[in-house]
């Protein structure tokens, strides 16, 4: 079944209203950022390629805390932002699907749309939507807190659980939602909420990989093609070591390593691939001196997913799923 829905969505009352335009009563909307955003019509149409994804994303974050879906996606372009809202009883998760993916490629991480669901998901499980009106910080709060618990459950790390707030969130407070170091600080709660009750294996002490340093020296940054979120642009910068030797090329945001980079390391290893945050994150891979190089996943400077270290003859030395730079599942097969 497919129908349209006008959301007029505003800073503190706002209104999901039914097409044709009949009076409605208020009803609760909370978006992520809190920023104003326009009268636009949506269509809701449970066949599109975009609700199926973002569904399985709901249910992905559901399924740790053993929960069912009772309430439906629904794509709405051109709001920049994500919405948990009631209309007549129904629930709904109203998401923009463009400013989602301009928001995974910014930060090099599916982590942060996955935060994003899980905060508006929060507001339905924690009851918000049951009362009328806007949003308030304490409502904010829970919900971000309740994100902050659920990325712990799905694997995430406490960097990676605080990525979209840090990307998107608002540095000052407004009528409905907190500053931005509040909101981290309840996201941090939530996350250590959860590892004190499912504590992670401590890590394992790097046997051959390393994390960059952060460079000190760099030339003029220029804009690269990445497209702005939040009013922010990735730059494309070299940075040299003293001795003028090229230590990093690629993209930088807020000083930090971001996005697509190659690293040369001083003992003569090279990184090329994703960064996040200064460190390799993402897919990439490790050359070493030596010849050897390794093809995988990395998270914050260590391998892990799954990877393949390959020979400098081009034979596989080891291939499986790593934790903290140590390949825990070994393949059974050999290349």
């Amino acid at each position: 079944m497919k129908y349209t829905l006008l959301i007029l969505l505003t800073l503190v009352n706002s209104l999901l209203v039914a097409q044709p335009n009949k009076p409605q009563p208020t009803v609760f909307v909370c978006n992520y950022t809190g920023v104003r955003t326009p009268s636009i019509e949506c269509s809701y149409d449970p066949q599109a390629t975009s609700i199926a994804h973002a569904g399985r994303v709901v249910d992905r974050i559901l399924k740790p805390i053993g929960l069912m879906r009772n309430f439906k996606v629904m794509e709405c372009a051109n709001t920049q932002n994500c919405f948990a809202a009631v209309q007549n009883g129904q629930r709904y998760i109203i998401y923009d699907a463009a400013f989602m993916q301009q928001l995974e490629d910014a930060t090099e991480t599916d982590w942060t749309a996955t935060s994003v669901m899980a905060h508006e998901i929060g507001h339905h499980l924690q009851g918000h939507t049951l009362t009328t009106g806007g949003s308030t910080h304490q409502k904010e709060l829970e919900a971000d807190r309740f994100s902050g618990f659920v990325l712990h459950q799905l694997g995430a790390t406490l960097d990676e659980s605080l990525v979209a707030i840090r990307a998107i969130g608002a540095v000052y407070a407004s009528a409905t939602h907190p500053a931005r170091a509040t909101r981290l600080e309840a996201i941090q709660k939530g996350w250590a909420e959860a590892d004190a009750i499912y504590p992670r294996t401590k890590p394992v002490t790097p046997s051959r990989l390393a994390a960059p340093a952060t460079a000190k020296e760099s030339s003029e940054p220029r804009k690269s093609g990445a497209e702005s979120v939040a009013g922010i642009v990735p730059t494309l910068v070299t940075q040299r070591y003293e001795n003028g030797q090229v230590k990093y090329k690629g993209g930088v945001l807020m000083n930090l390593r971001t996005g697509y980079g190659t690293y040369y390391y001083p003992n003569g290893d090279r990184y090329a691939g994703q960064f996040a945050y200064d460190q390799p994150h993402g897919k990439g891979t490790y050359y070493f001196a030596d010849g050897d190089r390794f093809v995988g996943t990395f998270r914050n400077g260590k391998r892990t997913g799954f990877g393949t270290l390959f020979t400098a003859d081009g034979d596989v030395e080891e291939e499986g799923n790593y934790v903290n730079d140590v390949v825990v599942t070994a393949s059974s097969e050999k290349r």
